[in-house]
């Protein structure tokens, strides 16, 4: 095969019985000329071994193999720098799509000449015995890549979903604009953080309406565990965030405004999950290592501001108690 259309990036560790599915829907798919590249991320419940076997049957699969646990951020970057593809595609090793997705995707384009287009997805749930698929559909305004406010506003807050398996990104425009994962090992949300910095890098998005793609949730999900999603790590986020707002000019009070309400629900359902872990000791370390960043507690402080006190009321009691009681415990002449 000449060099691809698309390559698909997908990161592989214990995915168990969702992999043989996800991979099934990728090499079934109507565009023939795609590369698929498994990063072996140290599996240890046999995924490497089915991966091998589909690699074996189809030569379009690349496997590359992790010499450590690196996690989803840095393995897909090792997947950017092996692809060949004009375009790339990411995909999560216990997902799988319609058969026709890149095909619809990569028409649309080359078209339009776009850097980036995506595509509608569904959420599936299983509710006791049965499964639920949950479509999702972006607000009207995510299609004006011209308003950035709008964006930054809208994932700072999460309002709108930022995911990134739905998108096929033009290989030279991630990698000339040097748009790479950060350490998800390190910080949670890194699809967060490398869809705000594409978006604010393009010009025009590209739009298939249809719902293409499924995101499968289920109590194994790695965006679950608290070794990812933990308090530190989703303070390494909002600094994150904190720190391209500021790069793009945004003044403090509307880099406040963008992020309290997020930080306050997040790191109190952190902090419910430490609780929940750990024993009491340990987790109130962990929670009170949130007192000791003045970033986070400003935005504490900012939730109690007379002009937010409608957003703080419509939050549930139990994160009304949490904040109150990070805020208090705070005095504010201790933050910077």
């Amino acid at each position: 095969m000449e060099s691809p259309k698309v390559s698909i990036i997908v990161p592989v560790h214990n995915a168990g019985k969702y992999l043989e599915k996800c991979l099934t829907s990728i090499i079934s798919q109507t565009l023939k000329e795609i590369e698929i590249i498994l990063v072996l991320d140290c599996p240890t419940d046999g995924s490497n071994n089915i991966a091998e076997g589909f690699a074996a049957k189809d030569k379009r699969i690349v496997l590359i193999y992790n010499n450590e646990n690196l996690h989803t951020g840095i393995s897909r970057n090792k997947g950017i720098e092996a692809a060949k593809g004009k375009y790339i595609g990411f995909f999560d090793h216990d997902d799988y799509c319609e058969s026709n997705m890149y095909e619809l995707l990569y028409e649309k384009a080359e078209e339009e000449c776009l850097d980036i287009v995506r595509c509608n997805f569904l959420c599936v749930y299983k509710v006791k015995s049965e499964c639920v698929e949950e479509g999702y559909k972006y607000p009207d305004n995510s299609t004006n890549a011209t308003d950035k406010e709008w964006f930054y506003e809208n994932v700072c807050s999460d309002k709108i979903s930022c995911v990134i398996w739905n998108h096929l990104y033009k290989a030279d425009f991630l990698k000339q604009n040097k748009l790479y994962f950060l350490d998800s090992r390190t910080i949670c949300s890194e699809d967060s953080i490398f869809f705000i910095n594409v978006y604010d890098k393009i010009e025009k998005i590209g739009i298939v309406p249809d719902f293409l793609y499924y995101h499968v949730f289920h109590s194994s999900n790695t965006g679950k565990a608290y070794a990812y999603r933990s308090i530190k790590n989703r303070v390494s986020f909002f600094e994150e965030l904190h720190k391209f707002l500021k790069s793009k000019g945004i003044n403090e009070d509307t880099c406040n405004t963008f992020l309290f309400k997020n930080v306050v629900r997040s790191l109190y359902s952190a902090s419910r999950q430490a609780l929940l872990l750990f024993p009491l000791k340990k987790a109130l370390k962990e929670i009170n290592t949130l007192r000791k960043n003045n970033l986070i507690m400003k935005q504490f402080y900012f939730l109690y501001k007379k002009e937010n006190l409608s957003t703080l009321f419509r939050l549930k009691p139990t994160i009304i108690i949490f904040s109150l009681l990070i805020r208090v415990s705070t005095p504010k002449k201790n933050i910077d």
